[in-house]
């Protein structure tokens, strides 16, 4: 019979007690120097950089704070203070729409990291308790209520380009004190009023909004939100009668209740952050409450993954391990317009963004940009500059092109634009993460390898002077500016590294490496929730790995086009590699999905 380490690769630990699994749920954060509720937030922020902004006291406030994942710092407020606005955007680049001043007003504001800027043309539909989502270039407002000409809930969408509202489709159930998260290609509606609350939810394309038929497990008005279309976490509201912290997850087709709910119950609260790792701040209970609450999923994807431990009570010896039914696979979907390598890619899975690359002589670099749809790629508006090696950041409607070339191009859904501000190291073969307007930079080639880290404000690059630990080029990266992961990678004589480092905003800390060494890979996902396909061992290999914040779990499913020089983009659970090289310029483009459950198991053993 074969022994347990023969079969897993390593020896089963002996505790002297059954170790407890860390479970997902939700602890207390620093209280907010403002209590108010029917507040904003930036809900593209994260749990450690968030921004909560507006609101109500006794009165309408303009406050601003900012949460760094320890404490709130206040900063400077809104030009126009109101409550039961809308906000979309990040810490460093917030938007703030819509409210109420004893008038709903159609205000918008923009926030740079210090102050906020009026923009002259606001909402065409001045509402208030509406959604929002998005960034700051391509924000999304919708629903809401209004007093005139007849008062009533609304349907009303609009999206903001930087500079002005359009207005596009319609909700199909118009309602008020609701939840939004999301993209604007990609939005959620949660719940809110109707002529009663409501768990029904809605999924914007980009175009226009289609009902899910399940809904929320419990209905509720003026409850929040964190995460995207595919990987939302709902929480907070009423009722229950008067108010609740009933938390529900969301995977992009059904609700599923968490076992943890928020200590203080409360609605009209801010949020931020994932699905596994989000915030929630401010509300009322009925009074304004400052309380803060972090909720995080540290089983994901298993406490015990990988690690087998036995207990022992004094008569019996117990073997404790994941039994995970997680699903991986990759699916083909439809082929890039044009074959290349060494292109760039961001976005989501049925919202991506793929520019730049090589496509042979006698053209070398190319300035083609496509967009994926989840379905096909379009032409988008071409590159100002042809570049390849380059890295990315940010969404299909709000891209970031660095690296490669000397300059640093900002998309809008349609057209690149010039950045004032170029790296102040040029290279490529570089790692990128972030967004358009907080986008990281890290590695490359200078030639010769390179560690420098440089932070990008929707403006000009900064750089850090504590660059990676393990100098590379070739490497790949996700997640965020103060959150970011870098993985793979070389530098000659070495053929490849399997080496993982974690940036936290200021430095960067060595990691446990992949199992497959390897170097011109593809990325998605976040610091603790990360995907690695593709690339050069060599061989060129499709294999594929995912990172849970600790560790790398090769997954049995490998890519069908063994590549390298590959673009990626999205979640680790829905993710999308396309182009690359194979042993001829490749236009293939495969769907990376994670489905499943996991659960702790006991076995007695002898």
């Amino acid at each position: 019979m074969a022994e347990y380490k023969g079969i897993k690769g390593f020896k089963v630990q002996y505790l002297d007690q059954d170790p407890v699994p860390a479970v997902a749920g939700w602890s207390a954060g620093n209280n907010m120097n403002t209590a108010r509720y029917n507040l904003a937030s930036a809900n593209a922020g994260t749990q450690t950089a968030a921004l909560g902004f507006g609101g109500y006291t006794t009165t309408s406030v303009g406050a601003t704070e900012e949460y760094d994942g320890n404490s709130w710092t206040t900063s400077n407020p809104l030009n126009t203070p109101r409550f039961a606005l809308s906000g979309a955007g990040t810490q460093t680049a917030g938007l703030a729409f819509g409210g109420y001043t004893g008038a709903n007003t159609g205000a918008t504001e923009e926030y740079n990291g210090t102050s906020w800027a009026n923009n002259p043309t606001g909402l065409n539909t001045p509402t208030r308790v509406g959604g929002g989502c998005g960034t700051q270039t391509a924000g999304l407002a919708f629903g809401g209520y209004v007093d005139t000409p007849t008062a009533g809930n609304v349907s009303v969408t609009e999206e903001y380009d930087g500079a002005t509202w359009t207005s596009s489709n319609p909700l199909n159930t118009a309602r008020r004190n609701f939840a939004g998260v999301g993209t604007q290609t990609a939005g959620l509606a949660i719940g809110g009023q109707i002529t009663a609350p409501t768990g029904e939810t809605e999924e914007y394309n980009g175009t226009s909004w289609a009902n899910n038929p399940t809904g929320l497990n419990t209905p509720r008005r003026a409850l929040s939100a964190a995460g995207i279309q595919t990987a939302a976490l709902a929480f907070g509201g009423y009722p229950p009668s008067p108010f609740t912290g009933t938390t529900e997850l969301y995977d992009g087709t059904t609700w599923t209740s968490s076992p943890s709910n928020m200590a203080t119950g409360r609605y009209d609260l801010g949020a931020a952050g994932t699905q596994t790792a989000a915030l929630g701040f401010g509300g009322a209970i009925p009074s304004a409450v400052a309380a803060t609450e972090e909720y995080t999923d540290p089983a994901e994807p298993g406490t015990f993954q990988n690690v087998g431990q036995v207990w022992y009570n004094g008569t019996t010896k117990a073997l404790k391990f994941t039994d995970e039914t997680f699903t991986d696979s990759w699916a083909t979907g439809s082929n890039m317009g044009t074959a290349r390598t060494q292109l760039a890619g961001t976005g989501i899975q049925t919202a991506a963004l793929g520019f730049g690359g090589y496509i042979g002589p006698p053209t070398g670099s190319t300035t083609e940009t496509e967009e994926y749809d989840g379905t096909s790629w379009a032409l988008g508006g071409s590159l100002n500059t042809g570049r390849y090696d380059a890295a990315g950041a940010g969404l299909q409607t709000a891209g970031l092109a660095f690296g490669g070339a000397p300059s640093t191009e900002e998309y809008d859904g349609s057209s690149w634009a010039i950045s004032p501000g170029s790296l102040n190291t040029a290279r490529g073969q570089l790692g990128g993460a972030g967004t358009q307007t907080a986008a990281l930079a890290f590695g490359g080639n200078l030639p010769g390898a390179t560690g420098a880290t440089e932070e990008y404000n929707g403006t000009s690059w900064a750089s850090n002077p504590t660059g990676l630990n393990t100098i590379r080029r070739q490497l790949a990266g996700c997640g965020t500016q103060t959150a970011g992961l870098a993985f793979g990678g070389r530098e000659p004589p070495t053929n490849a590294f399997g080496s993982t480092e974690e940036y936290d905003g200021s430095t960067w800390t060595s990691v446990n490496s992949m199992n497959t060494a390897r170097y011109q890979l593809g990325g998605a996902g976040t610091q603790t929730a990360g995907l690695a396909f593709g690339g050069n061992i060599p061989p060129i290999t499709g294999a594929t790995e995912s990172y849970d914040g600790t560790s790398w779990t090769t997954s049995p499913a490998s890519m069908s086009t063994a590549r390298n020089n590959l673009a990626g983009a999205g979640t680790q659970a829905s993710a999308l590699g396309f182009g690359g090289y194979t042993t001829t310029l490749s236009a293939a483009t495969e769907e990376f999905t994670r489905t499943g459950t996991k659960n702790i198991k006991t076995v007695t053993v002898s």
